[in-house]
């Protein structure tokens, strides 16, 4: 009775001293009423303090943390040292709900400084960075560069952590699997790495390229380096040192634009690459016994066949030996000759549109100004009935004739009927 008496009434039309209703409900161990009572008089830090001890308490009603983290949920910003003072308990006896004080889908939660809160779990729960900064950057849809940039940074730092004991656990001369395919965690958080790298477009490339060492994470380089627009050694890393021609393509493919004049020529980097490989110290990785690349026509004439369109023939043509046999880049001309006919035949099409459109509009105008109009000093305004002399006038379809000042009083059924 006292608890939902409390509720409904709150703090503006409790009669009862303070101190007194405090005494009252200590005395008969009413610590829920206790705790709204503070709530409504807005003594958050007094009720956080008897939450804190009634949870350390087994016989407590209020045992545990969970009323503690529906408190903190709800204070919102103004209250934020509050929130991390009494959010650091909750955090070392249950990371996973202390989290949810800082990410539960409510707008007062919602609304703290996601760059403070931040900085106060790189202090006190560091494990707790990456979901809050996923939970931040996929669910809020965040766009804060610094928390995109935090965010790369720290799967990085997991990954290469959890990398260097899975390297050290595979038995001598077995090679570790592709970026992505490794087991448990670290393949999980290195495909989260390549797909936050590849899909956001809030991070600064330049900025945490420099923490990539040039002895791992070789396909993270390549996408930064793509996003920095250095196509080259972003394709001789994945064609001569990842080995992957799918991959390749499909960063082609990603980054083609003819529009722009960095990346319209991107397969023909991949083909100049395959017919006439890089020094690899141009690669710029550290790899051990690295082999000079080799070149690879046939998957250079596969891109040539397959992509023909986007690559500049004339271009690609020179970049072929002189030893190619016509009957290997047979199709790969047809494709091209095919392809400039068809937007030679659509360039004449939509001439001769456009001509007749011209012709069209030509006729039009001739139209119009084959009419006459003569005022003489009969004609009167059809709205102020005065005579349109020397003045501005303007001229409906019907024929009416007003001052040109006149003509917005002129109503739609005379103008237009």
């Amino acid at each position: 009775m006292m608890l939902s008496s409390l509720r409904y009434s709150g703090s503006e039309t409790t009669t009862a001293p303070l101190d007194e209703s405090e005494r009252i409900l200590k005395k008969y161990q009413k610590f829920s009423e206790l705790i709204i009572l503070h709530q409504r008089k807005n003594l958050h830090k007094r009720a956080l303090d008897m939450l804190l001890k009634q949870a350390m308490k087994p016989d407590s009603a209020l045992k545990g943390h969970e009323r503690t983290v529906q408190y903190l949920q709800h204070l919102g910003r103004e209250h934020l040292s509050l929130i991390f003072e009494f959010s650091t308990w909750v955090l070392k006896v249950n990371p996973e709900d202390g989290l949810k004080i800082f990410t539960e889908d409510l707008p007062e939660v919602e609304g703290l400084p996601r760059e403070r809160v931040l900085a106060y779990l790189q202090q006190n729960g560091q494990d707790l960075i990456i979901p809050y900064l996923e939970h931040v950057v996929h669910e809020w849809k965040d766009k804060t560069v610094h928390l995109h940039n935090t965010l790369v940074h720290h799967y990085r730092q997991r990954v290469q952590a959890l990398m260097a004991d899975y390297k050290d656990s595979l038995p001598e001369g077995q090679e570790a699997l592709a970026a992505g395919r490794e087991p448990g965690d670290l393949g999980e958080l290195h495909r989260k790495l390549i797909a936050l790298l590849e899909t956001s477009t809030h991070y600064l490339p330049q900025a945490v390229l420099v923490h990539f060492p040039f002895d791992a994470f070789f396909e993270e380089r390549a996408i930064l380096l793509g996003r920095l627009g250095r196509h080259e050694q972003a394709l001789a890393i994945y064609t001569y040192v990842i080995c992957d021609l799918a991959k390749a393509e499909l960063y082609c493919e990603r980054n083609y634009d003819r529009t722009k004049d960095a990346d319209r020529d991107v397969f023909l980097t991949m083909f100049r690459i395959l017919v006439s490989p890089p020094d690899a110290s141009m690669i710029g990785v550290m790899v051990a016994q690295l082999p000079q690349p080799e070149a690879n026509p046939s998957a250079a004439l596969t891109l040539l066949r397959k992509h023909a369109n986007k690559l500049d023939t004339l271009k690609a043509l020179q970049l072929l030996p002189l030893t190619t046999p016509i009957c290997e880049i047979y199709q790969f001309l047809e494709k091209v000759l095919q392809e400039k006919t068809s937007r030679k035949r659509r360039g004449q099409v939509m001439r001769s549109l456009l001509y007749s459109e011209h012709l069209q509009v030509e006729e039009l105008m001739m139209s119009h100004q084959a009419h006459k109009i003569v005022i003489t000093e009969e004609n009167m305004c059809a709205v102020c009935k005065k005579k349109i002399g020397n003045s501005a006038f303007a001229r409906y379809p019907t024929g009416l004739i007003v001052h040109y000042f006149c003509c917005k009083d002129v109503p739609i059924s005379l103008a237009y009927s």
